[in-house]
């Protein structure tokens, strides 16, 4: 089996994609479930659902990406046995999905690939992320403050810790540990882990968790070949990063959560 060394591009998020930087014109969101997008600035209406925004800040540690011919997350419990590590680092690697002109990860911790064809891409990033954001109800502006809360002043309006311990769990399960969605690019699913990649199984080591394992089972397949000499990665966060708390009866939000993220790889020969 032929081996190849892939050189990694992480590119800016879609929502700021230049276009002579992107080998093709990705939707504004990946067709997330059926919560409503938050609404743009101005908007004079009372906000009457949870809603998906875009963060100003999405700060992510990363330990690993990497591409598998199968399920890695089946049964969601972690495998690597069908998979091949694209980029790792054993200290987590940090990098911003909401800033146009961050570098990326590391290019000397890249991987070799073998030329196969990968339906499956995976992420294990720290389930500790940084968030920054902002909603518009009411003719008002609501911002994240440093804990997390929402205020109104500008002057609070900062970047809060958002630790993963709950993701609500698939529709069969309503766990903790556990998430499912569909979007545009394919289904994904996340879980919860300790350092040893073993999933959490209830609410203490949800709580005590450390990591958070992500796969998408890809609509379109990555095939790697001889030809292939790049492949360029644009993070999907638009209307999906920032997740917007509503209290019922409420007119303004009452609190912040992360979003999903999902990854659209490209090929260049």
């Amino acid at each position: 089996m032929n081996i190849k060394k892939i050189s990694v591009a992480f590119l800016s998020f879609v929502a700021l994609a230049i276009p002579t930087l992107c080998f093709s014109v990705q939707p504004a969101k990946a067709g997330l479930d059926s919560k409503p997008d938050c609404p743009p600035s101005g908007n004079a209406s009372s906000m009457t659902s949870d809603c998906y925004g875009t963060p100003t800040v999405m700060e992510i540690p990363f330990y690993e990406i990497g591409f598998c011919t199968s399920d890695p997350l089946d049964g969601y419990s972690f495998s690597r046995a069908n998979c091949s590590k694209a980029w790792s680092s054993t200290t987590s690697e940090t990098i911003d999905l909401a800033d146009f002109n961050y570098t990326g990860l590391s290019e000397e911790l890249t991987y070799e690939i073998p030329n196969q064809t990968y339906t499956h891409a995976y992420v294990i990033v720290s389930n500790t992320w940084g968030l920054k954001g902002e909603a518009y109800f009411n003719s008002k502006t609501y911002y994240t403050d440093e804990n997390g809360g929402v205020t109104e002043n500008l002057a609070n309006y900062s970047k809060f810790d958002n630790k993963l311990t709950d993701m609500e769990g698939t529709e069969s399960t309503g766990s903790c540990f556990d998430y499912a969605e569909t979007t545009d690019y394919g289904p994904i699913k996340a879980v919860l882990t300790d350092s040893n990649l073993v999933t959490a199984t209830g609410s203490a080591s949800c709580n005590s968790s450390v990591r958070m394992i992500g796969s998408i089972d890809l609509d379109t397949d990555l095939v790697m070949n001889e030809s292939v000499k790049t492949y360029n990665l644009t993070w999907i966060i638009r209307n999906m990063g920032l997740y917007v708390n509503w209290n019922t009866g409420g007119n303004s939000p009452v609190g912040w959560w992360a979003g999903p993220f999902v990854p659209n790889f490209v090929l260049s020969e």
